[in-house]
């Protein structure tokens, strides 16, 4: 409205000042009217000058300072004009823009500078590692040294470099940084500068040197030649006569057409521009016809016909098909000519012009590229502050959105009182879906799933996209828990129908976390992260459901905070031991060995098994490192019970999906005494699902390199395809308890174990069957074929001393 009125005033030449001063004076002119019919002239002059000249003088102050602020306001005008053109240059052309602070040694960027790295279009702070990460390795001690003389070495010159970064799909893409020290606070050294892609400036420069140094052999080998040719120059003569007549004549064939006979003459050039074997003969019209393109054909010769009948100039560009299939442009330009026997003739010459088409062409491409652009900058304009606020993907908020209308609903309630629900909802299995269909089929059902959202939630909720599969509805308005629990499960019912993708059938579930709020001054933040706790707890809950905040819920985070940090100061104060559960041979009933299960002595709740603290482990990210703690007191145990003359053939360890894809594993196998046999490692089936993961299938064949069993640990449950058994070999399969316990009395069950037993001895594989509760399992087992038997049937995990002596007394069992 500022604007409106400003410009109004310009168009009419006149400023609220003027306006005033002339109604002062109106004013003024009355108030002496007046004064002289009351007073004597003279005593009225007085009066009115007295009035007048303060009235003045303070309109004239009025009029200049409005003239003023009508300044200030062009000169913002011009500054916010400038600013857009700045931002909009620096989106065209690419260019990032980063900063490093010296106290902190933390580089900055933004959005543009992270992509050009390879990584996502995102403004980022402490950036310098993943920078260094994806540094060329030849320019990283380059890159160092400069970064150290510029913060750190005192150096004030500007940074100007170029290096290469390696890209995730293993490319190398050039770079070139520019920066500066920013001035300011005299106590804070700030490099700041811009980067961007100079890839195709720099392979163009190597291009230019490597065809310098081609063109520098050439030059030389082209000298030596005219050495050789000098000392035949009397033989050379003649040709070289006939080489500066061709020259002079710039390189035209002539041509002479005879309408009546079809054919025409064509000097040796001109065979040569349509490559056309040379001959003295007359050159016919179906020689020359099948040297042009096929598409060229029929107009060339509808123009020739033209020009001849009509006496006209033919002027034609000809596209001459060549062996390699690449095209010759050749203009031919004739004229009739009626000799002084009254025959009519067409002569003309042929010239090369495939440089000037070829530039012609690309001038057009260029102009249709520049249309493009242009269009294309106008409706980047247009979108810019659509953009800021929505994810490109699905055209939802984004998380900037989200964290203003949070903010305003915060304010908002400052006065009085305000209710609204959050619901931040999580997909279920999106990970596999992008491992495995690419992350094309996971964009696919993030798109889907925006649809989905858009049209079940009501009109005037906010629906944003804040992560990579998380989702948010703001719900504004006051709602009722039944109305929200109703919105969850239409959702959830949308999400649950497949979509088709490439062929494929994609299914994704979804989990949600609902926190509501109502009364003065409630922080939207906090509610969002209460929805965040509830949606952990649907996850916990077996997902594809909804869950609402509690207290409850904030309590149980709150013990798991607790369970974590007694984990780790049991590891600590090494309070973790292993139980030993033994393993039978089916058909002689004889030790084959014992799986080691870890335990924990809880100083406060005794010994827990793994079941109450493994979850939490995992969350924690420490599987690899109990999983070592595990293989080591196990092998300490192994070289004790060998002290006390107690044979244990072999022990199983379970190895977790991190402990697996850690690259040093082997390397610190090797450092352990392993006897080759005498050590299983069990592995999930779930490991197996990324058949393409190196890491995983390097360290499988080196544990097995080092006499080191494989065993796939509950199988029967998970997606391991025989296709997999194949590739990996295992050494043998543990057929999952679920399978195992109801084989007594259920012949489906029965019929299942018995196929996986078949189908491992077929693969030379063998089977332990877990969870064998009595001795109806394991003779039932026995007739199936399965290998070996573990169980509370023979007994249940025991320490290492109890285990010790029921292997002692095992034989007197056995024959019980």
């Amino acid at each position: 409205m500022r604007v409106f009125n400003r410009n109004r005033h310009r168009d009419g030449g006149q400023t609220p000042g003027a306006g005033v001063f002339l109604i002062g004076l109106v004013i003024v002119g009355l108030t002496i009217v007046i004064a002289g019919l009351v007073l004597d002239l003279r005593s009225s002059v007085a009066a009115g000058l007295a009035m007048i000249i303060p009235l003045l003088f303070s309109l004239y102050l009025l009029r200049e300072r409005n003239r003023n602020i009508v300044k200030l306001e062009g000169r913002e005008e011009k500054l916010l004009d400038l600013s857009r053109r700045f931002n909009l240059a620096m989106e065209t052309a690419n260019i990032g823009i980063w900063e490093v602070s010296e106290a902190e040694d933390i580089l900055s960027w933004d959005a543009r500078a992270a992509a050009l790295h390879g990584f996502e279009a995102s403004e980022g702070r402490d950036r310098l590692a993943h920078w260094y990460k994806v540094i060329h390795s030849d320019d990283v001690q380059a890159i160092e040294a400069a970064f150290f003389d510029r913060l750190h070495g005192g150096s004030t010159a500007s940074w100007d470099i170029t290096y290469r970064i390696t890209l995730p799909d293993g490319t190398t893409r050039h770079l070139r940084s520019v920066g500066a020290h920013s001035s300011g606070n005299p106590d804070t050294r700030r490099l700041t500068g811009i980067v961007w892609d100079v890839t195709n400036d720099t392979l163009f420069t190597q291009a230019l040197r490597a065809a310098k140094a081609t063109s520098d052999i050439k030059n030389a080998e082209l000298e030596l030649a005219l050495d050789e040719l000098s000392s035949r120059e009397h033989e050379l003569s003649e040709l070289s006569h006939k080489l500066d007549l061709a020259l002079a004549s710039y390189n035209c064939g002539i041509w002479e057409g005879d309408p009546v006979t079809t054919t025409a003459y064509w000097d040796e050039r001109m065979h040569q521009l349509y490559n056309v074997p040379f001959s003295d003969q007359p050159v016919t019209r179906q020689q020359w016809l099948s040297a042009l393109h096929p598409d060229d054909r029929q107009e060339i010769l509808l123009a020739t016909n033209r020009a001849t009948s009509f006496g006209t100039t033919v002027n034609t560009i000809q596209r001459v098909l060549l062996p390699n299939n690449e095209l010759r442009y050749v203009r031919s330009v004739g004229q009739v000519h009626v000799g002084r026997d009254g025959k009519k003739k067409i002569i003309g010459i042929a010239f090369d012009v495939t440089a000037d088409a070829l530039l012609a062409e690309q001038l057009r491409s260029a102009k249709a590229e520049a249309d493009s652009r242009n269009l294309e900058l106008e409706l980047a304009k247009n979108r810019i502050e659509f953009n800021a606020l929505h994810d490109p993907l699905t055209s939802l908020a984004n998380r900037r959105k989200l964290d203003i209308e949070l903010d305003e609903l915060s304010q908002a309630g400052q006065g009085h009182r305000v209710k609204f629900t959050i619901l931040h909802l999580d997909l279920d299995r999106f990970k596999e879906i992008n491992d495995t269909l690419g992350h094309a089929a996971g964009d696919a059902m993030l798109v889907h799933t925006a649809r989905v959202l858009s049209r079940t939630v009501p009109r005037g909720d906010l629906v944003a996209r804040i992560g990579g599969d998380e989702f948010v509805i703001l719900a504004r308005r006051a709602t009722s828990g039944q109305e929200i629990a109703q919105l969850c499960e239409r959702i959830i019912e949308e999400m649950s129908k497949p979509i088709d993708f490439e062929g494929f059938s994609c299914r994704c579930g979804i989990s949600i976390g609902i926190a509501q709020a109502a009364g003065i001054a409630p922080d939207a933040r906090r509610v969002l992260v209460n929805a965040d706790i509830a949606l952990y707890q649907a996850k916990e809950k077996g997902r594809n459901c909804f869950e609402f905040f509690t207290p409850d819920l904030q309590a149980n985070i709150v013990s798991k905070k607790r369970m974590a940090d007694e984990i780790l100061t049991g590891l600590e104060r090494d309070e973790f031991t292993v139980w030993y559960q033994p393993q039978l041979e089916a058909a002689t009933m004889q030790l084959s060995g014992a799986e080691a299960l870890v335990r924990w002595n809880h100083p406060d709740k005794g010994v827990l098994a793994s079941g109450h603290f493994l979850k939490v482990a995992e969350e924690l990210n420490i599987m690899a490192r109990i999983d070592q703690l595990v293989l080591e007191k196990a092998l300490c145990d192994q070289m004790r019970w060998t002290a006390l003359g107690v044979k244990v053939p072999r022990i199983s360890v379970n190895v977790s999906s991190k402990r697996l894809h850690d690259s040093t594993l082997v390397e610190q196998l090797h450092g352990l005494a392993i006897s080759p046999g005498t050590v299983c490692f069990e592995l999930v089936e779930s490991i197996f699902l990324d058949e393409s993961d190196d890491i995983v299938t390097e360290n499988i064949e080196k544990i097995k390199a080092l006499g080191i069993d494989i065993e796939i640990d509950d199988f029967g449950t998970g997606h391991t395809s025989i296709v997999s058994l194949l590739r990996l070999k295992p050494k043998r399969l543990k057929i999952d308890r679920q399978l195992v316990m109801p084989i007594v009395n259920a012949p489906q069950e029965r019929a299942l174990v018995r196929s996986i037993i078949e189908i491992a001895r077929s693969l030379g594989v063998e089977t332990v069957a877990e969870g064998v509760e009595s001795l109806d399992h394991a003779g039932l087992l026995r007739q199936l074929g399965c290998d070996f038997l573990q169980g509370y049937a023979f007994a249940k995990p025991l320490p290492f001393d109890e285990f010790s002596r029921f292997t002692k007394g095992f034989p007197q069992r056995k024959a019980s």
